[in-house]
């Protein structure tokens, strides 16, 4: 089957899909829930929220509506968060952020009963139940062009392990602090066709490089391309998918309003390709490290740590803070950059005496609050 046609899309448009873990209250384990709880929203019959099953039946997505402005996106995932509480807790469940679950299991998870879930667990094996990771992914509208939104995934390339590093939020796998800020990310590496996007000179190479490998039956469609940030031509966008779920929907719309910036800035200044092949090492140095990693500029070979360079990037950004409505965005992540702290090392702050269920019920309290305490206290 062929990709459908680029659709026609607001520029610089903003939409988020979440993925969410399904917590049991007293144990904090990850809790196969989604068939009760999507049911439940099912009977609730509430329009103005769209969730959706994923991959395991101890999680769900959200995916929310188009916005302008990032803070219009902020509203309507507080009233999000407003809806689904209540009904988390009529399941007997606990809901979290963060990019992975602490201490989960692989082998212990189940598919959701979904003809392309069951599909993908024949297909890929173990690796499939170790998707059991949590994304964001946010996307931007680019105006119904397909070779626009190819010029902006080349622009936007190099820094996408600055976003990585903004963002992180997954130390702890299986039981144990893995020694990455990001390990979520490795979830993912494990599958054909995923980190960078090849390098299309335009949307017509990059269509038939998808419907080509489509055609020989390797994959089914754009949706079995794992790439840190893709073309999606069904909703007319540029859809990033390297960020960990943050831990509240506050971050979410934060890091959101962002990316529209840095896509607003790009696409009227498109930058020239790379002179050295760095993104490997800058996307691995992201992961493993966050902020108090270093960058190799792909231009000039330089060297800099990840905190210089946010802010590098937050003072190139300031300009357009005022006609996107963002300048709280930017003032939140300055105050964020003088400490230096990412969500990931609160994350293992809170998890320093190796109390894994105190951590998961600590980050559900994150979400359910809206707030990151610093000091770790949980309700």
């Amino acid at each position: 089957m062929s990709l459908p046609p680029f659709k026609s899309a607001g520029m610089l448009t903003l939409g988020v899909e979440l993925e969410l873990m399904l917590l049991e209250p007293h144990t904090f384990e990850l809790s196969a829930g989604a068939l009760n709880l999507l049911e439940l929203m099912r009977m609730h019959a509430d329009k103005r929220f769209f969730f959706c099953p994923e991959i395991t039946q101890t999680m769900i997505e959200y995916n929310s509506g188009v916005h302008g402005r990032w803070h219009e996106l902020l509203d309507e995932l507080r009233a999000m968060r407003s809806y689904l509480l209540p009904l988390v807790d009529e399941c007997g469940l606990r809901i979290s952020g963060g990019g992975t679950h602490a201490f989960r299991n692989w082998h212990e998870q189940a598919f959701f009963p979904k003809e392309r879930y069951l599909n993908l667990g024949e297909k890929y094996g173990y690796l499939s139940k170790q998707f059991t990771v949590f994304g964001m992914h946010v996307h931007v509208g680019v105006g119904g062009d397909g070779d626009r939104a190819i010029e902006l995934i080349r622009s936007v390339s190099p820094w996408i392990p600055l976003l990585i590093a903004l963002s992180v939020a997954s130390p702890f796998q299986e039981g144990a602090d893995t020694g990455f800020a990001c390990s979520r990310l490795h979830s993912l590496t494990s599958f054909p066709y995923s980190g960078a996007m090849p390098a299309f000179a335009d949307w017509a190479e990059c269509r038939d490089y998808i419907d080509g490998l489509t055609g020989l039956g390797i994959v089914g469609g754009i949706k079995d391309f794992y790439w840190d940030i893709r073309p999606k031509p069904e909703y007319g966008t540029v859809e990033f998918r390297i960020f960990d779920t943050p831990l509240t929907v506050e971050i979410a719309a934060g890091l959101a309003g962002l990316v529209q910036l840095m896509c607003a800035y790009y696409l009227a200044r498109p930058a020239p390709p790379p002179l050295y092949d760095v993104y490997p090492y800058n996307r691995f140095q992201a992961c493993r490290y966050g902020l108090a990693g270093e960058m190799v500029d792909p231009w000039t070979g330089e060297r800099a740590g990840y905190l210089d360079n946010a802010r590098a990037l937050l003072d190139r950004l300031t300009p357009l803070a005022r006609e996107f409505d963002a300048a709280k965005v930017l003032h939140v992540y300055r105050d964020k950059l003088e400490p230096g702290l990412s969500q990931a090392d609160h994350q293992r702050a809170v998890a320093a005496a190796g109390d894994l269920p105190r951590l998961m019920r600590w980050q559900a309290d994150c979400f359910a609050s809206g707030v990151v305490a610093s000091d770790g206290q949980t309700r």
